[in-house]
């Protein structure tokens, strides 16, 4: 296994740890005995297990990140406003649905948690609203309307309102599969008029 997988590895590790049992109950020992390693490759790759978690975390908003770059396009473009929406919306869901993993540790309280989770949490939502804004104002712009929508103010209701369908979608994918949710979204968008 060469060092990168090795790394990938043990953050999967931390992760279900994380996921299954919260953050306290992961120790290097534990890590390294569920990966089948000694512990001092656990220090060689993270130096501790604070430096892990800080690694759990950067992966996460990373993976988060990329998620969301891949179905947010460059404003302006030159599709309908309304079916963009949709089809960014699917491509969202459809990737928390497909990596419930980073979305879980991304978007579901956890236990013990480390503080430095509520910044970087901060700072995707606001990396997130740096993609979203312009896209949204061209939108608006495009649809012709509702007039007087600000596009921050509706970014972050946006924003909000993908988070807790995320959760749901989490919570119960059956229930909540991507295509339910996108069909009401577009059942949504057909009963706000255009000006």
């Amino acid at each position: 296994m060469s060092a990168d997988e090795r790394r990938e590895q043990l953050l999967d590790v931390l992760a279900d740890l994380v996921l299954s049992e919260g953050y306290g109950a992961a120790s290097i020992d534990r890590i390294a005995r569920e990966a089948g390693i000694a512990r001092t490759v656990v220090y060689a790759h993270f130096g501790n297990l604070e430096g892990m978690q800080h690694a759990l975390i950067a992966r996460t908003e990373n993976r988060a990140l990329q998620g969301i770059r891949r179905v947010v396009p460059d404003a302006p473009v030159g599709e309908d406003p309304d079916a963009l929406l949709l089809e960014a919306l699917h491509g969202f869901l459809r990737g928390v649905h497909d990596d419930p993993i980073t979305w879980r540790l991304a978007l579901l309280p956890i236990d013990g948690a480390p503080a430095e989770l509520r910044g970087v949490i901060q700072r995707a939502k606001d990396a997130v609203s740096g993609l979203i804004v312009p896209v949204i104002a061209w939108g608006l712009e495009q649809r012709g309307g509702p007039r007087g929508l600000d596009p921050a103010l509706f970014t972050r209701l946006l924003i909000t309102v993908l988070e807790d369908t995320a959760r749901l979608v989490l919570e119960d994918p059956h229930a909540n599969d991507p295509d339910r949710i996108v069909d009401f979204t577009r059942t949504l968008l057909q009963s706000i008029s255009r000006d």
